[in-house]
């Protein structure tokens, strides 16, 4: 200790160690039945969690801040104490509960200062104390909060009541939330416990950031480790505090425990009483370990993809080469089956004629011939039907044959047309089966130089990873999913103030950790149904979405209340330029609370005070990427959507309160939907119109783009920007919505197509690409902030990111839900688009947006700003096989869907491969024969090679 200690150094009195309730796999060694020790878990173990999967358990305190409030202390009665925590747990005393900092000066500078002393707080004269009430909040509670937990009930849903006269005279608790803080007892708190085997600092078996160089998940042949899928890490870094081995092992412990010994009572009189420990709730912090473990399991999908790239994307590019080669024989054969038939149809074969002109030739002079000839060309095109035929046919014998030759002649004719009709029922099976040649000999020159019992092999373990992946992240989801619903969190969660605008900016933020990834499981996938489509009274505890949505100010939310109740009601009713948008506009004029908090409520609390920034830290842990919007926004727009050609009410108001609080103002907001309710409709129908006349894709799309319904809401998008003055991260939250925007338009679009047409695959086509560009959009924030993390934690990420991924791809394949096939696959297409992203396929072109997508300008403009570029084939020249190329390599990433759309979308664009860069590249590939040529052993030069035979067309 200093000569010249300071007071927080000289303070004697009660010394209280905290630490916080946390929770850690089943099946890491730890000493008993029950980690917690003497520890009760209070309203903790309410919430049972599966006993196979975790136990509840106790670590110190986490970056955050620890508030002390007396009924009666020291210093009088219904007072505030505060204490800033540093990263590793340290506690700094503030001078205030109101000037508490997150980057406080140390409570002791002095010169021989022992740190220990900044593990524990001390209250002093315990002997004058009532209760006293203690808790732990990631969050700085603000005036308001302080004084919400100045009243009695709400104080005792949070905080964690001790009696300091009690304790110093029973030297025990009868309270069940503190122990004897003993050495022992102590090493009930994981960062105290020296049994456990560090490596660079980390528990071996619950590391934060693991090994430079983690253990492989996969094998070569599709195989996984078991023990490394089940690997589980912690979200909160670890700063262990009693790490001496040897002689000096539990040294530290022992000089704490002593350190607050000497603090108990009047030192000159000896020990009059024990220092006690005392863990605390931490409701977010818990819940946000779930949610880690379960993305975990989801990090390993996107981790086995990246380890397996070379074997994943060959597979995808065997199957969509494949696939192109028989669409293209396929096509081929239609263009041809469809002029023999037509020319049957019509008459025009050489043979047809022939036969016609003889049965003429054989009654009519030559001054009646062409006359005759003219009826049967008519009627054979079909421009005419049999009683017309019939009649027009007698008006021609009356006028050139003789009477006694009409019967004679009416049934040569009708012996001629029977004969046709017989000759194209015999051509018909034959064109079939030219149909079926064609397409069976467009492969079989490449299929030797594939092993296709080597491909079999790895897809069937590749499919045993993907289930046990799966159902492990939803066995883990099931854990995570209790304790969003528990009380604790929901007390804890009223820590952010609803009348205080920075409270609810962290509110949302916090809300959007904690169910970050969940669509990537059933379970996780139903919960946020149930949490967007069931809980939408925003002023329930439990409607954790919605409040978030509404940033949990209770003006707001009161408003959002009643437009949610209007958007479900105008779920039926269509958007017209008359009573449905008179419907929409009044109600979104109504949301005055909800446009000022995101219009100027939520800028105020950012501020430009750099100590005002550092309390939001997880809005800027988060580089402003709108978690919450990704993790359920398909769900929104596909609970409201009909799938329709024209608009509804209760979409368009959900479009507004996602523009407006991404950034968008809310004139301009509204002048969007004012156009869409005269334009979109008529917009999709024309554009289905267009397809159905167009002879190909790129001219369907010029068609559509010069439309004025089409050129009117470009415009309208294209003024869809940012209010001033917010941060450059708003751009890509407005682009999230727009994204998820155009693919509703894409689906309702959809619906004005005939299946069994064209236009159908030429929308199937576009749904995919811009499915493509926005997962672009959504992955990339995930990538920025995997450059801030580091080992484990970056597929921690990963996994949410492929979360959001699949629910993109849900969004957009809804229309198809019945195809169990393509929901079956979903994951394993989450995975090659990781494949895709990690080999570079996707930066390059993250995706192809027809010109049916009217706000692909804007998709483009933050593309650009964010390093990604698409193409868009709206107004644009792009040369044929540059946009064929580009689609192929979209579709490439598609192909493990195994449903009919990836056929008709190639038909859109077809592409062909030269024949030897595709023998070449099927022979070196990873499941190549290899017989000749170099194998290919890095997957992205096997990609490039790939990509370089798709630019190959003819």
């Amino acid at each position: 200790m200093s000569n010249n200690p300071c007071p927080t150094c000289l303070a004697g009195g009660l010394p209280i160690l905290p630490s916080r309730y946390t929770v850690v796999p089943a099946d890491i060694p730890l000493p008993g039945p029950d980690p917690l020790g003497s520890f009760s878990g209070e309203r903790v173990k309410d919430v049972a969690i599966n006993a196979n999967n975790y136990r509840y358990a106790v670590r110190t305190l986490r970056k955050g801040f620890l508030y002390v409030f007396f009924e009666k202390g020291a210093l009088g009665t219904n007072y505030w104490e505060a204490y800033t925590v540093t990263e590793n747990g340290e506690l700094w005393k503030a001078d205030s509960a109101q000037a508490v900092q997150s980057a406080a000066r140390k409570a002791c500078s002095s010169q021989g200062h022992n740190a220990l002393r900044l593990q524990y707080f001390v209250i002093e004269q315990p002997e004058h104390c009532g209760k006293v009430w203690v808790a732990y909040s990631e969050h700085k509670w603000g005036e308001k909060t302080l004084e919400r937990y100045e009243g009695a009930e709400a104080r005792a849903s949070r905080m964690q009541m001790i009696e300091p006269a009690k304790w110093i005279s029973a030297s025990a608790s009868t309270l069940h939330r503190q122990i004897l803080a003993t050495g022992s007892n102590l090493k009930t708190v994981l960062e105290y416990r020296s049994e456990l085997v560090l490596i660079d600092g980390e528990p071996v078996v619950l590391p934060h950031n693991g090994p430079p160089t983690p253990p492989r998940l996969s094998n070569p042949d599709g195989t996984h480790v078991e023990s490394v899928l089940r690997q589980q890490t912690t979200r909160h870094p670890w700063h262990m505090r009693n790490t001496a081995e040897g002689e000096d092992r539990d040294k530290v412990l022992e000089t704490l425990v002593d350190q607050m010994v000497d603090k108990c009572g009047d030192p000159t009189m000896g020990v009059s009483y024990w220092p006690m420990g005392l863990a605390l709730w931490d409701a977010i912090g818990l819940t946000e370990e779930l949610n880690g473990y379960y993305n975990d399991a989801l990090g390993a999908l996107a981790r086995y993809g990246d380890e397996r790239a070379l074997q994943i994307s060959a597979i995808a590019n065997i199957r969509g080469a494949k696939t192109a080669l028989e669409s293209g024989a396929a096509d081929r054969a239609d263009r041809s089956i469809e002029n023999v038939r037509e020319g049957i149809r019509i008459g025009d074969r050489g043979q047809d004629i022939r036969a016609r002109n003889a049965v003429i030739e054989a009654y009519f002079p030559p001054e009646g011939r062409m006359q005759m000839a003219l009826l049967e060309r008519r009627r054979a095109a079909g421009e005419i039907d049999q009683a017309t035929y019939l009649r027009e046919r007698q008006q021609i014998f009356d006028q050139h044959l003789p009477a006694d030759k009409h019967g004679e002649a009416g049934n040569a004719f009708d012996v001629f047309h029977t004969k046709m009709e017989e000759q194209r029922g015999e051509l018909d099976g034959r064109l079939e089966d030219y149909r079926r040649d064609e397409i069976a000999a467009a492969w079989p020159r490449y299929d030797n130089r594939i092993d296709w019992d080597k491909i079999t092999a790895f897809e069937r373990q590749y499919e045993v990873f993907q289930r046990t992946a799966v159902q492990l992240a939803d066995a883990r989801a099931r854990d995570l999913i209790k304790w969003l619903d528990s009380p604790l969190l929901l007390d804890t969660l009223e820590d952010y103030h609803p009348a205080e605008p920075s409270d609810g900016l962290d509110f949302a933020e916090v809300v959007a950790d904690l169910i970050d990834g969940l669509a990537g499981c059933d379970a996780g996938d139903a919960y946020l149904t149930t949490l967007v489509q069931s809980r939408t009274d925003p002023t329930q505890r439990q409607a954790l979405f919605w409040r978030a949505i509404a940033a949990n100010q209770d003006a707001v939310k009161a408003e959002m209340k009643e437009a949610l109740s209007q958007a479900v009601a105008g779920k039926n009713t269509g958007l017209d330029i008359g009573a449905g948008l008179n419907t929409v506009v009044a109600a979104l004029n109504k949301m005055k609370e909800f446009v000022g908090y995101y219009k100027d409520g939520a800028s105020a609390a950012l501020g430009k005070n750099p100590d005002t920034l550092n309390m939001r830290a997880r809005l800027f842990k988060n580089l402003g990427v709108d978690k919450l919007l990704l993790t359920c926004g398909d769900k929104v727009f596909s609970w409201l959507r009909i799938n329709s050609a024209a608009d509804y009410v209760g979409e368009k108001m959900i479009q507004n309160f996602f523009l407006v609080r991404a950034g968008v103002s809310n004139h301009d907001a509204i002048a969007l939907v004012r156009l869409q309710a005269q334009f979109e409709g008529l917009s999709r129908t024309e554009s289905v119109a267009r397809m159905r006349t167009a002879k190909t894709f790129l001219e369907a799309n010029e068609a559509i783009a010069r439309q004025r319904s089409t050129m009117a809401l470009t415009e309208a998008w294209s003024r869809i920007r940012p209010a001033d003055s917010r941060l450059s991260t708003t751009q890509m939250r407005i682009g999230i919505v727009v994204g998820l925007v155009d693919v509703v338009n894409l689906t309702k679009t959809l619906a004005a197509a005939d299946k069994t047409k064209k236009e159908y695959f030429q929308i199937v086509a576009s749904i995919a690409s811009l499915s493509s560009a926005v997962i672009g959009i959504v992955v990339l924030p995930y990538e920025l902030l995997g450059k801030k993390s580091h080992g484990f934690q970056l597929w921690k990420l990963r996994g949410a990111a492929f979360s959001q991924v699949a629910s993109i791809i849900g969004l957009g394949m809804d229309w198809a839900s019945a195809d169990k096939a393509m929901e079956e696959n979903k994951i394993a297409v989450g995975i090659l688009y990781y494949v895709k992203v990690s080999l570079g396929a996707m930066t390059s072109v993250a995706g192809v947006i027809s010109a049916v997508a009217t706000s692909g300008p804007l998709i483009k403009r933050i593309g650009q700003r964010r390093g990604i570029q698409i193409l868009i084939f709206v107004g644009g020249r792009v040369p044929a096989w540059a946009a064929a190329g580009a689609v192929a390599r979209v579709l490439g990433v598609l192909v493990g869907w195994k449903i009919a759309i990836v056929v008709g979308c190639i038909q859109i664009l077809i592409w062909y491969f030269t024949p030897n860069d595709l023998e070449e590249w099927c022979e070196t590939c990873a499941f190549g024969r290899q017989r000749t040529g170099k194998p290919h052993t890095d997957s992205k030069v096997q990609e490039e090679k790939f990509v370089a035979a798709l630019q190959s067309v003819s």
